[in-house]
């Protein structure tokens, strides 16, 4: 490159006597002559519109012959890459054009000009040779005349492209646009139309060609149309709009909004370019959206209420009803006017308007002007922003007010419960889309505003499944266009579901056809809930009134049973093993019996509890060891308590009997191992939480939790599991009396209890006790049995049960002592009177005529002072209340040896 630019401008440096010397004037003016022909010839190929590539060729191979070179070349400049080129050239090897730069050891001499276009430089155009070669100041003039037309091509070329690619990208525009263009002239006829035509009217672009476009235009839209045309052709480039009614080729009328502009012609004529957009459906919809305003500006009109808006400031935008009849004012009145300053001397109404300002919404009852409104206020908001005004509706009840004031006082509460329920209103299409809705369903559905909960779709969006909209569809074709009291379930936003009570009616047209719904909405979700709960307590109350009834029978029997069995204890000879053998076992089955009514009893909470402070957590850490000992080695616990738990108000046997429950309903829902968890930890129970776990009480309580990883429950399974006998044990293999053993037991602490459970992810129950209300104190260590010594005392039997009266006399008389019986209060009474020495009174508790409490009263009024010892097969808090706590009690059933010990122990008290 060195070497071109040193031949290059070498021509600069010679001086005018070297050029004479080697060229004479006659060739160097025949060489400047065939130099302009050739230009002259290369010019008109480009006026002739030769493609760039021709005339580029045809300029090289021109450069060649005309300044006899070996070499000519057109190098374009990239400037991206900063290099040069061969775009062009004539000497050079196959292939080369395209990639080759000019190598800078192939040329002696060269002569090079710049091809400059209209914005930037092309390229350069070159001569050159092998051979020593000095160009005169007419070669370069040549080559540069050249490389001008070869300047002027490109960028004409160029241009050309430009213009192309500019009318491509309209034409698609216009071919692809929704809207139609045409191109009319000033006498109506197409002359133009664009493919759109076809999918908004049906007609080819063809079809409407050379025809007359008030051919298409309706009678009552020819002058409209006429008027718009004449201003667009009177005012050339000035746009026109008109709308009018449009033929298309099915016959239907559509509406056209178009836009004209008039474009003058040489010879003075013109032509217009239209742009008409297909509003009828856009029509349609605004007159439906008139129609309705106008429908529900007329029923407010004519109902006895005011419906009303305010602006951000307070200021009424709107005021309609009959109900401003009764204030004796008519709406243009109010509009315009600042609630803050009609309300000037209503401090309560103000507040109502400050409230519903500040984004509250409410009811209220207000006295306005002497008449008294019941006003419902609800805030509008700009999307997720501040209050942009509000909306209200205002009832007329001064005479409701008046007729129900005495009756005020009796319907405080039922009227506070109506005034907070969750009434939802509501107009919908039969297609299932929502007209007008409330807030009260707005908050109901847990939607963000109206206008969201306008776009939902009823049938996919509101209801848990369509086919249930499509029975209540039928329900009001069936039901003379009216329901009342019908459930559904519906689901809110997120997916929650509730169940919903309806009552409304369905709205007809002249036709017979139904404009919409209008219904009223109530979530009943919760009310059915405590229903349910209601039922079960009920169902489960009711178990425990015949549980606990069946558990005294029971208790007779079996004292009967073990007192007897011990009495043929001591008669038969020991020799006899056999029948000692059986005894045993009668023995056996008579205690498996006492254990089994102390559960139905616990169930049943008729068990006797003494409540005393306790710590849970320590119950746990005491049981656990025990718990490892007797559950299968495949089963894991883990136990886990809260530091510094508060102590419990509990029974101590009642609480490890709950705990020892449940891990037994653990154990065998893992047949094949797993993992047993047990927790204590403080909570607060909210009440909506005690409600759920029927604790008495709010408040904080500890809560034990005792988790397993069995086979888990199924809800059927979880609706009886506290039913007494209900088991899902094989035959055998469990009495079904645990799990209701626990719930009599949790209830009668005032506690509550919870359960988590699916098949196959285990169960976890939460009992929460409540807590005491002082600190615990270490249990006195419990003594032995009582001794089963004898005396030689009378004693008095008062027993009900005749076969129970015998067998306690039987066991005392073979103890030394001298029994007298009584078979109720009435005869013990009289023996009492009639018989002296007796020191001790053994009664039951409950008995016809005269029970045990009412004999000691009446023993006590006669002077009567000797001790008392009651027994009972009861152990409800109704039967037992009326005792004093230190006075002694047995509970049924009984043995000998605890008989003998109890009637001793109260005789040496003595």
């Amino acid at each position: 490159m060195a070497g071109l630019r040193t031949n290059r401008f070498r021509l600069l440096r010679e001086d005018d006597s070297a050029r004479d010397a080697r060229l004479t004037l006659s060739e160097e003016r025949l060489r400047a002559a065939r130099q302009q022909e050739a230009v002259a010839q290369l010019g008109q190929q480009a006026l002739a519109g030769a493609p760039v590539a021709e005339l580029t060729d045809a300029a090289v191979a021109l450069a060649a012959r005309a300044l006899e070179v070996e070499f000519a070349s057109l190098l374009e400049l990239r400037p991206e890459s900063r290099t040069l080129v061969l775009r062009a050239g004539v000497g050079w090897r196959a292939g080369a054009v395209g990639r080759t730069i000019l190598p800078a050891d192939a040329v002696v001499s060269s002569l090079s000009v710049l091809v400059h276009g209209k914005d930037r430089p092309f390229g350069i155009l070159g001569a050159h040779t092998p051979r020593r070669r000095e160009f005169t100041i007419h070669d370069a003039h040549f080559l540069q005349a050249v490389a001008n037309v070869l300047a002027t091509a490109i960028d004409r070329a160029r241009t050309e492209a430009a213009l192309r690619s500019s009318e491509e990208h309209f034409r698609s525009l216009i071919e692809n646009a929704s809207d139609i263009v045409t191109v009319v002239g000033e006498n109506g006829v197409f002359r133009y139309a664009s493919p759109s035509v076809e999918r908004v009217l049906g007609y080819g672009p063809s079809d409407l060609l050379e025809r007359n476009a008030f051919d298409y235009v309706h009678p009552e839209d020819i002058a409209l149309v006429a008027e718009a045309l004449a201003r667009a052709i009177q005012r050339p480039g000035s746009p026109q709009a008109a709308q009018f009614r449009f033929r298309a080729r099915d016959g239907s009328w559509r509406m056209l909004d178009a836009v004209g502009q008039a474009r003058a012609e040489l010879g003075g004529s013109a032509h217009l370019i239209v742009n008409a957009r297909d509003v009828t459906e856009r029509r349609r919809q605004e007159r439906a959206l008139r129609e309705n305003k106008e429908r529900l500006r007329t029923v407010i009109a004519g109902a006895p209420l005011v419906l009303f808006a305010l602006d951000r400031h307070g200021v009424f935008t709107m005021v309609e009803g009959r109900g401003l009849d009764a204030l004796g004012v008519r709406p243009a009145l109010l509009v315009g006017r600042s609630a803050f300053e009609l309300y000037a001397d209503l401090p309560h109404a103000l507040a109502d308007v400050r409230r519903a300002l500040a984004g509250e919404t409410f009811s209220s009852v207000v006295e306005v002007f002497g008449i008294v409104f019941e006003t419902w206020y609800s805030p509008v908001r700009d999307g997720d922003g501040p209050v942009a005004g509000v909306i209200g509706v205002g009832t007329d009840i001064t005479e409701r007010r008046r007729a129900e004031e005495a009756l005020r006082r009796s319907e405080e509460s039922h009227r506070a419960l109506v005034q907070h329920a969750s009434y939802a209103i509501y107009r919908s299409t039969p297609d299932g889309r929502f007209l007008t809705v409330n807030p009260a369903l707005v908050a109901m559905l847990g939607y963000e505003s109206a206008e969201q909960l306008l776009g939902v779709d009823l049938a996919t969006d509101v209801y848990a499944t369509p086919g249930e909209r499509a029975r209540i569809l039928a329900r009001f074709e069936s039901s003379g266009d009216a329901i009342d009291g019908v459930e559904v379930t519906w689901k809110r936003r997120n997916g929650q579901a509730i169940l919903v009570q309806l009552a409304g009616r369905a709205v007809r047209r002249a036709d017979g056809s139904i404009e919409c719904f209008e219904t009223i909405a109530e979530d009943v979700t919760e009310q059915r809930a405590l229903e349910e709960q209601l039922r079960q307590s009920q169902k489960l109350e009711a178990i425990g009134q015949l549980t606990g009834g069946i558990a005294h029978d029971f208790n007779n029997l079996l004292t009967i049973i073990l007192a007897n069995a011990q009495l043929l204890a001591k008669a038969i000879p020991t020799t006899l093993e056999p029948a000692h053998a059986d005894l045993r076992d009668v023995m056996s089955a008579a205690l498996r019996g006492r254990v089994m009514v102390k559960e139905l009893l616990g169930f049943a909470r008729r068990s006797r509890l003494e409540l005393q402070p306790l710590s849970l957590g320590g119950l746990v850490r005491d049981l656990t060891g025990f718990l490892r000992r007797i559950l299968p080695a495949d089963v894991e616990i883990v136990a886990q308590d809260g530091a510094d738990l508060p102590d419990v108000r509990a029974d101590a046997h009642a609480a490890e009997q709950i705990l020892f429950n449940l891990a037994t309903n653990a154990r065998d829902a893992m047949p094949d191992g797993g993992v047993l968890r047990l927790e204590t930890h403080l909570v607060h129970l909210s009440e909506e939480q005690r409600q759920a776990c029927g604790a008495v009480h709010a408040g904080d309580h500890v809560c034990l939790a005792v988790e397993d990883t069995g086979v888990g429950m199924d809800a059927a399974t979880r609706a009886r599991m506290f039913e007494p006998f209900f088991t899902t044990k094989a035959p055998g293999k469990g009495t079904g009396l645990g799990l209701a053993t626990v719930y009599g037991l949790v209830k009668q602490h005032g506690g509550g209890i919870e359960v988590d459970s699916e098949p196959g992810k285990g169960t976890r129950f939460r009992i929460y006790f409540p807590l005491a209300d002082e600190a615990a104190v270490p249990a006195l260590q419990r003594s032995g049995e009582p001794e089963a010594r004898g005396g030689s005392e009378t004693v008095l039997v008062v027993e009900d049960d005749d076969q129970l009266r015998r067998s306690a006399k039987r066991i005392l008389e073979e103890a030394g002592y001298q029994v007298v019986t009584a078979a109720d209060g009435l005869e013990a009474l009289e023996a009492l009177r009639q018989i002296a020495g007796v020191r001790l009174v053994f009664s039951d508790l409950v008995m016809p005529r005269l029970g045990g409490r009412a004999l000691y009263d009446a023993a006590r009024r006669e002077g009567v002072t000797v001790p008392f010892l009651f027994a009972s097969g009861y152990s409800d808090s109704d039967r037992v209340a009326s005792l004093d706590p230190s006075m002694p009690l047995l509970h049924k059933p009984w043995m000998a040896t605890d008989l003998l010990g109890r009637i001793r122990d109260v005789l040496d008290r003595k």
